[in-house]
């Protein structure tokens, strides 16, 4: 089982009764970065944070903008770190709006990919900028 990541600000979310089902999840909840992006938390999780482009599938003709009827509940799975007083938000986490029912998901966490391989250089040895001094070498060290 591979370890959990925990979510950045932009991180992609998604809900099926979205016209456009993909969003975008914006940190206004801390100052606190995790590879140089704000780290989400349950607190991020209000109409403002949860950002869909599409109209919602349960308003009359799925006319309604989601953003207008997003009403979030509280974020479920989270982790168990506080980032200023919140839990940090992992992929796993999911949040339901209460408007129409549907469990909002965590599609992209958007950290950086970690590297499976270092690739050896075709450095063979390193050289000091100067010579080392031979009385450094033969000296002992001294409280």
């Amino acid at each position: 089982m591979s370890a959990k990541k925990y979510v950045c600000n932009n991180a992609v979310i998604s809900c099926p009764l979205c016209t456009k089902p993909e969003g975008k999840l914006i940190v206004t909840s801390n100052s606190v970065k995790l590879q140089d992006k704000f780290w989400a938390t349950t607190k991020d999780g209000k109409k403002p944070n949860l950002q869909f482009t599409g109209n919602c599938k349960k308003s009359d003709k799925s006319s309604v903008p989601c953003v207008s009827l997003t009403a979030p509940e509280q974020w479920k799975n989270t982790g168990d770190i506080l980032i200023q007083g919140n839990k940090a938000l992992l992929e796993c986490s999911t949040i339901k709006c209460s408007y129409g029912g549907a469990k909002i998901t965590i599609k992209d966490h958007i950290q950086k990919t970690e590297l499976s391989e270092i690739q050896p250089t075709d450095v063979d040895t390193v050289t000091p900028d100067e010579p080392i001094s031979q009385s450094l070498i033969n000296s002992e060290l001294s409280n």
